[in-house]
């Protein structure tokens, strides 16, 4: 059974807005009984089914053996009814000297998720890649500064495609090459916050991210260059995936799902982020080129997957449906 709507009082609508609110009267999590561990199974086998698509390793990294599976549907509950969230994003590239295009416009698209779910977006990062975040035209990008933690009042941290410290304090590309100078301590926050017990989230793709400290040992024997780049931030969920735009938007049809809200980015929303961001000057973070790619991959294939994902979300793990955008 996928995200169907159901007969009631949605029934007496016209036929357009009973097709744009279908997701609105889906089965909900807290359903109980018989009919309730059938929905609960039913989102276990979708949200599972997003998991394995966002898992896909186009760079061959062999991601495959970090990913934390079932960590995106617990990185989707642990956000439900969040109230103010610090998303963390915005990884500097020493050769062109710019952010790169992926993480930010995940970032977004978790902000703009959870704000339709009543939570209070906050984005931090720095001065290189604020620029990035304001050209997708988002308010309350704040850079990091210490005492942030306090002065937002954050209640949970999401962080996807941002670099965390190695073992020797450092910041490292993929490539071992030393970025600290040009990488603010933002997982400052992560570690403060897992002190006070704050929820945790966090999105990477190679192993030099915020959060893969949960699998520093797998980072450090799989990884290239893991015994030199491996984050030792850890947090609460870790979501691996191909690219951390991937897992963001994965994360993103897993809240869909959970609450029975169409929550994903149009793929024109989609596009349209990547290309202001690149207007902005960033650049690819494998190609090293300012073009509307992300590591390595085409637009297409990045609209792709997002459609991929939505039909997981509205068809149920086992078939798909027509797109829909997430209402304005």
């Amino acid at each position: 059974m996928g995200l169907k709507s159901k007969q009631g009082a949605g029934s007496l609508l016209p036929a357009g807005e009973r097709e744009r609110q279908s997701l609105s009267h889906a089965p909900r999590i807290y359903l109980l009984g018989a009919q309730g561990y059938k929905v609960q199974s039913t989102m276990n086998e979708t949200i599972s089914a997003i998991e394995r698509l966002i898992a896909r390793d186009p760079a061959r990294r062999g991601i495959a053996r970090l990913v934390q599976w079932g960590a995106l549907e617990r990185a989707a509950k642990a956000l439900l009814g969040a109230r103010a969230v610090g998303i963390v994003s915005g990884f500097y590239l020493p050769v062109p000297r710019v952010g790169e295009t992926d993480g930010p416009p995940g970032a977004k698209a978790i902000g703009v998720a959870l704000e339709a779910l009543g939570s209070t977006a906050f984005y931090v990062t720095d001065e290189i890649n604020a620029p990035l975040f304001r050209a997708m035209g988002l308010r309350r990008v704040e850079l990091y500064r210490p005492g942030l933690l306090d002065a937002l009042a954050l209640s949970h941290l999401v962080s996807t495609e941002r670099p965390g410290r190695a073992q020797d304090g450092r910041y490292y590309t993929m490539a071992a090459r030393d970025i600290t100078e040009y990488t603010a301590p933002i997982d400052d926050l992560f570690l403060l916050a897992r002190e006070r017990g704050l929820p945790t989230v966090a999105i990477g793709d190679g192993g030099n991210e915020i959060g893969m400290g949960k699998v520093i040992d797998r980072v450090r024997a799989d990884v290239k260059n893991g015994a030199v780049i491996g984050c030792v931030v850890d947090c609460d969920h870790l979501v691996v995936a191909g690219v951390s735009n991937w897992g963001a938007l994965g994360l993103v049809g897993a809240l869909s799902v959970l609450t029975g809200k169409a929550l994903l980015p149009s793929a024109a929303e989609s596009e349209q982020d990547l290309r202001d961001i690149v207007a902005a000057g960033s650049c690819d973070g494998h190609t090293f080129r300012n073009e509307a790619t992300v590591d390595g991959q085409p637009l297409a294939d990045n609209l792709a997957l997002l459609e991929e994902i939505r039909a997981i979300v509205m068809g149920g793990a086992g078939g798909a449906a027509p797109p829909a955008s997430r209402p304005h």
